[in-house]
């Protein structure tokens, strides 16, 4: 399974009122989730198995899935939810909405039964939390691996998944199915769809899966939206007298050191000059360096 979000690329925040907008013409995927996608159709080949591209999202959604379609992928479906709204909530991008995965993963369960794997991005479009693989894993059941940049496949059921680590280290896992691989955009892109297939899959019907509930709790409370404002800095309060506490204000009796250019200079000569610059102010001694 490709799971394939549907987020909005561009945000809009109006600094009077705070109202957060999306254009609706630049939803779609994000660049992780093109490279979950292509993930998935290259371990399709070595396991034997079929690519499905799946969504959650209304039904301007298909558009993407047709184009995973075309890119390759076997079949398609999209879920929607009910009672849900279309445009941008500000709870979504902050709180992490365990609802569309709860709904995905019913839809998966009554259509195919337990994926062997579930390939998507790591982070959506709009700046989400990355909370979506998480829930999905939870709902599934089923093993998780984070912020992969690399998978090679091993024996039927089988992974070898690179994640990226702080410092610039790598962790290496070998995660078996069922599980939930997220994955970065890292050096993948998703392969070129040829014409023909474009054309062919241009009026195919999606079918669509209706979730039957959806959880309306949600763990964060919005009290208000307002526009950012940063907070003052936090300065030390003058002292003295009224002339002191001008001249602290205004840097006025502050020893600076007026740009000087100095150069083209040799090597040596270029040392000298720093070094005398160090032992005026104090970070050197007399002594010859």
């Amino acid at each position: 399974m490709a799971a394939l979000s549907w987020s909005w690329r561009s945000v809009t925040v109006d600094p009077l009122t705070g109202e957060v907008g999306a254009d609706p013409r630049g939803n779609g995927p994000s660049q992780a989730d093109l490279a979950a996608l292509e993930h998935a159709l290259r371990l399709a080949g070595p396991w034997a198995a079929k690519v499905v591209a799946v969504t959650v999202g209304p039904p301007a959604a298909d558009a993407q899935l047709r184009d995973a379609l075309a890119a390759g992928a076997a079949e398609a479906l999209r879920v929607e939810l009910a009672g849900r709204t279309e445009g941008a909530e500000a709870a979504r991008l902050v709180g992490g909405d365990p609802a569309p995965a709860a709904a995905l993963a019913a839809a998966l369960l009554r259509h195919y039964g337990t994926p062997d794997l579930v390939l998507c991005g790591d982070r959506t479009a709009d700046r989400g939390t990355g909370s979506f693989p998480a829930f999905l894993a939870a709902e599934l059941n089923a093993q998780q691996a984070l912020g992969a940049v690399r998978i090679e496949a091993g024996e039927t059921g089988t992974l070898r998944v690179t994640r990226r680590l702080d410092g610039g280290r790598r962790e290496l896992l070998r995660v078996t199915s069922p599980a939930v691989v997220s994955v970065e955009a890292a050096g993948v892109r998703l392969r070129r769809a040829a014409l023909p297939a474009m054309l062919a899959r241009m009026g195919v019907p999606i079918p669509v899966a209706r979730a039957a509930t959806v959880s309306t709790a949600s763990r964060l409370c919005m009290l208000a939206a307002h526009p950012y404002r940063p907070r003052p800095r936090r300065l030390p309060a003058p002292s003295g007298g009224t002339i002191r506490r001008v001249h602290e204000l205004t840097g006025a009796l502050t020893e600076r050191t007026p740009p000087t250019v100095v150069g083209p200079l040799s090597p040596d000569l270029a040392a000298e000059e720093l070094f005398t610059y160090l032992r005026h102010h104090g970070y050197l001694g007399d002594a010859t360096v």
